[in-house]
């Protein structure tokens, strides 16, 4: 049985392609904006290995949910957790937008730090994604922080696949972005880059609330994708061999 690799609020194909490329990983999507909330998985058609889960992450009892579902299709337990957790109420880029939310909601953020915290409790290594936020008062301080061009290094030379026109070439830009990891999950060596773009471009170069600018500003640069691989695909290989052992 193959270890499986979790994203959790993951839209996108980059952050579990090198996971998917190396032939080693079942991977498994847990998309918090397109899910039907029919607790079912689903193959990705043209990805093999590549699976979607369609649960609501905000309702109760999400980490046995998603482990049910994956012992109802033969699918092991997760070897390592990464997690995008929506930063819309935590990112301090919004902060002017705090006090109308938390008149509507007192309990946004830390429902919001909650769904961020849930990669903690699958018993493996795990990473959580998160811009400049408030989640260093309400949890604790991340572990590390990078910007996209310090991992331009492992990214794979030419235009941005998809957003060309928005993105960098091997996403040199900066970004500061916050990690929170735990359980043996190792921080990547950087490999840089100077950045063609001093800026974000999900600020500079979008506006609005469209779904195209929402997915565009949230996605993972794929140099970074592919560092977390490098230096964490054997440690959830050895823990999923541990797993296995300790249970038989």
């Amino acid at each position: 049985m193959r270890p499986t690799a979790l994203f959790l609020f993951n839209s996108s194909e980059y952050a579990p392609a090198p996971w998917l490329a190396s032939g080693l990983f079942n991977c498994v999507s847990v998309d918090y904006d397109k899910t039907d909330h029919s607790d079912t998985v689903r193959p990705i058609s043209d990805h093999p290995n590549h699976y979607r889960v369609s649960i609501d992450l905000m309702a109760e009892y999400p980490v046995a949910r998603v482990l049910r579902a994956l012992g109802n299709v033969g699918l092991a337990a997760p070897s390592f957790v990464f997690s995008f957790a929506p930063c819309t109420d935590l990112a301090v880029s919004g902060a002017a937008h705090f006090k109308r939310k938390l008149e509507r909601d007192p309990q946004c953020q830390y429902k919001a730090t909650s769904a961020a915290m849930m990669a903690t409790v699958f018993n493996c290594p795990y990473m959580v994604e998160n811009p400049v936020s408030v989640m260093s008062t309400l949890w604790r301080k991340p572990n590390f922080t990078f910007n996209p061009c310090d991992y331009a290094g492992y990214c794979p030379i030419g235009p941005h696949p998809e957003f060309p026109e928005v993105i960098p070439e091997q996403d040199r830009y900066n970004k500061k972005t916050c990690i929170w990891s735990g359980n043996g999950a190792a921080e990547p060596a950087k490999d840089g880059m100077s950045p063609l773009l001093e800026v974000n471009p999900g600020h500079q170069k979008l506006g609005g609330k469209s779904a195209r600018t929402k997915y565009i500003r949230s996605l993972t640069p794929r140099g970074f994708s592919e560092a977390v691989f490098v230096y964490n695909c054997t440690p959830a290989l050895i823990h999923f061999a541990t797993t296995i052992k300790r249970v038989a």
